[in-house]
């Protein structure tokens, strides 16, 4: 992601806009890399908060480059814990709950959304649907707008690769 030009762009564009912060899902690539945007060789970002669950905060601290990110102070990171909802501001509540996915560094969360008069789900990779322990159509009617995991079309996106494995 190009983050500095979004969030410069965000800024522009909505400038009464408070930034809450930044929640990751789990440790895969595609998931967290933007971090390194905040450092000192980019952005130079003070104190954002990044919310993570326990082995997430615990990579981030423990690994380089991510590490840096804490010991320099471009991030704060505000722990989560599954299933408990924490108060983003008057009017909105996050909840992660635990997906069911390769969690080699991490564990993996989705989240619930919910403000004064809507909600959402996000649910970021996710094994297989028949793994989870919860239902997903059952979560899907309880929000208003759902976000789920698309990432790949067909097999060929990925050869050599078995998608029941991915």
């Amino acid at each position: 992601p190009d983050f500095k030009h979004q969030f410069h762009h965000l800024n522009e564009t909505a400038p009464n806009f408070n930034f809450s912060g930044i929640f990751l899902t789990h440790a895969h690539i595609g998931h967290y890399t933007g971090l390194m945007q905040l450092g000192h060789e980019a952005m130079g970002a003070s104190e954002v908060p990044v919310f993570a669950m326990p082995r997430m905060k615990q990579y981030l601290e423990s690994n380089g480059p991510w590490s840096q990110l804490v010991n320099f102070n471009n991030i704060a990171i505000q722990p989560l814990e599954a299933d408990s909802s924490i108060q983003i501001s008057e009017h909105l509540k996050v909840t992660p709950f635990l997906v069911p996915h390769r969690d080699e560094y991490s564990e993996t969360v989705g989240y619930r959304i919910e403000g004064p008069n809507k909600s959402a789900l996000f649910i970021p990779d996710i094994n297989k649907w028949s793994v989870w322990d919860r239902s997903i159509v059952e979560e899907i009617a309880k929000v208003d707008v759902a976000f789920l995991d698309a990432t790949f079309f067909d097999s060929n996106e990925l050869p050599g690769r078995d998608m029941s494995q991915i």
